[in-house]
This record gives structure tokens, C-alpha cells and sequence, in this order.
């Protein structure tokens, strides 16, 4: 009752305008999660398309998204982030209801595009607002964990709709998914500021803004060591789907996994942070996540006996991890970033990590063997120790940055 209480108090403690981000955070996993978790069922079966071409669609999404984070941020940084956020929405719903329809391999890739793009344009800049929308560090954290919570609600209830309205046609989960981003980009239109004060505030040129960006070490070391999170993370689509296809009396536990993750999301995000604030601090949340998430990969080969119980277990662990560490890189960021380039800074760490995944997924996937082969210990061990090595060197930075802050402060 005390967690549910202080979690109204800091809802009620947010601008209008940072709830309208949070509730963002909820409708944006809707669409998305509605769509994308049935794109390749869709491109292989409904169209029957070559697996290089179903490839290629869904490359072109994620390639046009995470290449393009930095440019969007920094487009966000000059125009103002509530126009990126407009246009990105309007992007998305064009893109989305463009999938559902196209059959063409053209199409269907200019759809892809226009879906990653939007991400990449609203994503960093719905980020950097609702950071300037919270008055000190205590409140991005409250923020950025209640923008948490509202994203995996989203995730859970997106495929569930997904599946529904599947049963009739993808055609129509494209319409209804554009119409959620179109219905977001109404709600920002009619209830956003109409700029943030430091959209008018005159900004260096773009090659001066990055190269600052780019000398800027405590940033750029944080940066490396919390993309780790998405060299993690998507071991869930590569890794762990792995895991249970070389265990073949393990069917329906992939489904499984996201649905525990999400709902220890929702129902625990909260609480985390309460803890965090109230007990590890920022530093040894964001250490400690870190290396819950590596150590949970190995329960998979030491439960490998009782398959099930290994991918539940470390499901368990990997999200006790995330709900602790993921909310509080995004609400420390700003620490690093000037006042004008918010979206920039939240850009480039998105970018970083989508850098991180692919080479992440690239090695593993060489290293995972054939298809229906169990995955090597080597794998496990590995993704273990990339875990807790960034997250024990994340700790001991930002306590070090604390220590120096306050002997600044001091002096």
C-alpha cells in the first residue's frame, strides 16, 4: 500500500506533459508489439515470400531505426522535440498501416524504412522531454521507471491484440496499429507545449554538436558500459530461442518468457525503484541490474536438465535485473549532456546500442552451431561475464563521479 501510495504521489508530482510521455510509453508498445511479433509469419506464410526477402523487410526496419537515432535526436535538438514527436508518430501510423496492406517487396521495404525511421526520430526526443520535464535526478527516475511500467504493459497487451485481430487479416492489425500512432499524434498535437524553452535557444552547428558529444569521456565510457543492456537483451530473440529449440519437449516456453518478463515488469517496476531510491542508489542499481542479467543466462546450463525450469528461472532473474538498471540509464544521461542537446546524447547512446546488439548477435549466432544444437557453455559464460564486468565497472564510474562531485562541492 506504501509503494502504491508514493507511486500516485509521483504520478501526481508529473507535468501534464511528462504523464502524456508515460502514457506514451504505453501506446507505443501497443502498436508495435500488435505488429511486429507476427511480420515474419506474415512475409513466409500469407506472401510467401523467400526467407531472404522476409530477411531483408525486417533488416531494413531495425537497420533504419537504430542507424538513424543519433540524426533523429539531433533533428529533435533544432526543430523542437514536440514537432519530432508529431511527425514521428504520423511516420509510424503511414508505415504501419503501409505494411499491413503492401505485398510488394518495394513496398513492403519502404514501409519497413518508414517504421524505423519514426522510432528513431520520436524515441530519443520523447526521452529528452520527458528528462526536461523532471525538475532533479529523483524525479527522471520516478519518470523514466512509471515510463517503464506503462512499456511493458504495452508489450504485454500488444501481442495479445496482435493475435486477435491476426485472426481476421494482418491488413487490418496494420490499420488499427496506424490508427494508435495517428490517435498519439492528435493527443501530442492538442496536449504538448507548444516548444520546450531550450528548443529556442540558438544551437551549435551539427559537426560542433557531435564533436563535442564525441569528447566527452565520462559520457562515452557510460555509454559503452550500459549498452551492454542490449547486447544482453536481445540474447532473448537469438540466444534463448536457441536454447529451447535444442530442448524439443520445451515448446510454447518462448511465449512463456516474454509474457513472465512483462508481467514482473508491470507488476514490480514500481517497488524496484522504491528500492533504488531508498536503499542501493542509482550506481548500484544500474551495477547490480547488470549483472543479474548476465548471471541469469547461467541457470541455462546449469538447470539444463529441467529445460523449463531453466528458461522461467532465468526469465525471472533477467527481469529483476532489467526493471532495476534499464529506467535509470535514461534518467542519468542528462548528466552527461548540455542543456541544448538532449536528444543528440539520448540519440547516439541508442545507436550505440543497436551497434552493440549486432556484433553481439553476430559472434554469438556464429558461436551458437547449427539449428536444433544445444547452445556451447562458452556462450553462457560469456554473456555472464560481459553482465557483471559492466556492470562492476558502471558502479565503481558513477561512484567515482559522485565522490568528485561532492569534493567540487565542498571546495
Amino acid at each position: 500500500m506504501a509503494t502504491l501510495a508514493a507511486s500516485r504521489a509521483a504520478w501526481r508530482a508529473l507535468s501534464p506533459a511528462a504523464r502524456l510521455l508515460v502514457l506514451n510509453g504505453l501506446a507505443f508498445n501497443l502498436g508495435f508489439y500488435m505488429m511486429m511479433p507476427f511480420l515474419a509469419q506474415h512475409l513466409g506464410g500469407t506472401l510467401g515470400m523467400a526467407g531472404w526477402a522476409a530477411g531483408l523487410v525486417m533488416g531494413m526496419r531495425v537497420f533504419s531505426q537504430q542507424g538513424l537515432f543519433l540524426l533523429g535526436g539531433t533533428l529533435g535538438d533544432r526543430i523542437g522535440y514536440r514537432p519530432a514527436i508529431i511527425v514521428g508518430c504520423l511516420v509510424r501510423s503511414a508505415g504501419f498501416a503501409l505494411l499491413g496492406w503492401a505485398a510488394q517487396l518495394p513496398l513492403l521495404l519502404l514501409a519497413a524504412f518508414l517504421t524505423g525511421f519514426a522510432g528513431a526520430l520520436f524515441t530519443p526526443c520523447a526521452q529528452a522531454y520527458l528528462a526536461g520535464e523532471c525538475r532533479d535526478a529523483a524525479q527522471r527516475q520516478q519518470a523514466f521507471a512509471l515510463h517503464n511500467l506503462a512499456s511493458e504493459a504495452g508489450m504485454l497487451l500488444g501481442p495479445l491484440a496482435g493475435m486477435l485481430l491476426g485472426s481476421v487479416s494482418y491488413r487490418i492489425t496494420g490499420l488499427v496499429s496506424g490508427a494508435v500512432f495517428l490517435l498519439l499524434a492528435v493527443l501530442q498535437w492538442r496536449l504538448l507545449p507548444a516548444e520546450l524553452p531550450r528548443a529556442r535557444r540558438q544551437q551549435p552547428a551539427v559537426w560542433q554538436q557531435w564533436r563535442a558529444l564525441l569528447h566527452n569521456p565520462p559520457f562515452l565510457r557510460f555509454c559503452a558500459l550500459s549498452c551492454c543492456y542490449s547486447l544482453l537483451f536481445h540474447q532473448l530473440y537469438l540466444a534463448v530461442p536457441a536454447y529451447i529449440d535444442s530442448h524439443r519437449h520445451a515448446g510454447g516456453l518462448l511465449g512463456s518468457l516474454f509474457t513472465v518478463t512483462a508481467l514482473i515488469g508491470v507488476c514490480l517496476q514500481l517497488p524496484a525503484s522504491r528500492l533504488v531510491q531508498r536503499r542501493l542508489g542509482a550506481a548500484a542499481g544500474m551495477g547490480l541490474g547488470l549483472a543479474l542479467m548476465g548471471g541469469s543466462y547461467l541457470l541455462l546450463p546449469l538447470l539444463a536438465a529441467w529445460p523449463v525450469v531453466a528458461v522461467l528461472g532465468m526469465a525471472v532473474l533477467f527481469s529483476l535485473g532489467s526493471i532495476l538498471c534499464y529506467p535509470l540509464f535514461a534518467a542519468h544521461l542528462p548528466h552527461y549532456a548540455g542543456q541544448q542537446a538532449l536528444g543528440s546524447y539520448y540519440g547516439f547512446q541508442a545507436s550505440a546500442g543497436g551497434c552493440v546488439a549486432l556484433l553481439g548477435n553476430v559472434l554469438i549466432g556464429a558461436a551458437l552451431g547449427p539449428a536444433g544444437s544445444v547452445p556451447p557453455l562458452p556462450v553462457w559464460l560469456l554473456l555472464a561475464l560481459a553482465g557483471c564486468l559492466a556492470g562492476g565497472l558502471l558502479y565503481r564510474q558513477l561512484r567515482q563521479e559522485a565522490a568528485s562531485g561532492a569534493q567540487h562541492a565542498a571546495a
